[in-house]
């Protein structure tokens, strides 16, 4: 499949999209693509586990969010 992005998306990371209509889905979670009639589609996944297929066509930019932390642990008392 060609991919138009150059790979910059990374497959479970959560982006801030937008559309060229000036739509703005944030706090989505990248999946990967999928072809809908023969064209490639972007798939992403809201936090409320919906799908989101995005045309890359309309596809206007995308904002990498923070990493969740990862939980520390502590070896001494608190």
């Amino acid at each position: 499949m060609n991919l138009h992005d150059d790979g910059i998306l990374e497959v479970n990371s959560k982006y801030t999209i937008g559309t060229n209509d000036g739509r703005e889905l944030r706090h989505v979670v990248f999946k990967g693509y999928k072809l809908l009639n023969g064209k490639p589609m972007m798939v992403f996944k809201t936090e409320t586990n919906k799908k989101v297929s995005v045309n890359p066509s309309y596809y206007t930019f995308s904002i990498e969010e923070q990493k969740d932390k990862q939980p520390e642990f502590i070896d001494k008392d608190y």
